[in-house]
């Protein structure tokens, strides 16, 4: 299931691509991380932490536009990097910062929606707002033997205002993901620990620089939060709760055809 929602996907935003009246964009990105797990009594186990030049990747977004104001977008980020784990070795009973080591990460995000932008009765200031669905994928290698993947879908909701001042447009977007099937599997333990929820909050702040009909220039500040509930229990371990307030830097250039 989750390989066919996948394919679809990107099959999706492949037809978009090929389609006319699009736009393409490609974005650099960089990556801060802050993610910390906690125990049931709210006690700190171990947090992850990282500069934005430490993850990094890019992003590809397409846009077709059914009309002059709607529009569905197809969108694919992908970074990597390390992050600086501070915690304790399993089974070791000591507490939080008695072991510290790096952690390998990877991040994938899919995403697939529908949008809409209403004038509204200020000059120069329009509203978005848009539904869509979306697939999480992120693997941490904390050592060679000890590897952890969480995957969940999601359904995705964004509202935003927009203003354009000359060749500049201005945007303060927020989005809603609700997640779907959280689950999380960790190396040399079978079976799969079922999160309680896996949900993002994310603000952003994009501006796109007109330079002609064909080209902009486009960068980007976003802000989430993402909250995991803790799992059921599997061969004596649970996953905990947790909560990873990310940051994104983004920089790149829209194509429009």
């Amino acid at each position: 299931m989750k390989t066919r929602t996948l394919s679809l996907l990107l099959l999706l935003g492949v037809n978009i691509a090929t389609a006319s009246n699009m736009e393409y964009e490609i974005n650099f990105v960089g990556m801060k991380m802050d993610y910390k797990e906690y125990g049931r009594s709210g006690t700190l186990l171990d947090s992850e932490k990282s500069a934005f030049s430490d993850i990094l990747g890019s992003e590809l977004k397409y846009r077709y536009f059914v009309e002059e104001r709607s529009f569905v977008e197809a969108s694919v980020l992908g970074v990597g990097g390390t992050t600086d784990y501070v915690g304790s070795l399993i089974g070791s009973g000591l507490g939080y910062g008695s072991y510290t080591s790096t952690t390998s990460n990877t991040v994938w995000d899919l995403a697939l929606s529908y949008n809409r932008v209403n004038e509204t009765m200020f000059p120069n200031i329009n509203v978005l707002g848009g539904l869509g669905m979306g697939y999480r994928y992120w693997e941490r290698e904390l050592s060679s033997s000890q590897k952890e993947l969480y995957t969940w879908y999601s359904l995705r909701a964004r509202v935003g205002l927009l203003y354009t001042m000359q060749d500049v447009t201005f945007a303060f977007m927020g989005e809603y993901q609700y997640g779907i099937d959280p689950t999380m599997t960790a190396s040399n333990i079978s079976g799969d620990f079922k999160l309680g929820a896996a949900d993002i909050i994310e603000l952003s702040l994009p501006i796109h620089y007109r330079i002609n009909e064909k080209f902009d220039l486009s960068c980007a500040y976003v802000w989430s939060r993402q909250k995991i509930r803790e799992s059921n229990v599997v061969s004596g371990y649970y996953e905990p709760d947790s909560t990873a307030y990310n940051q994104y830097l983004k920089l790149g250039i829209v194509f429009k055809y």
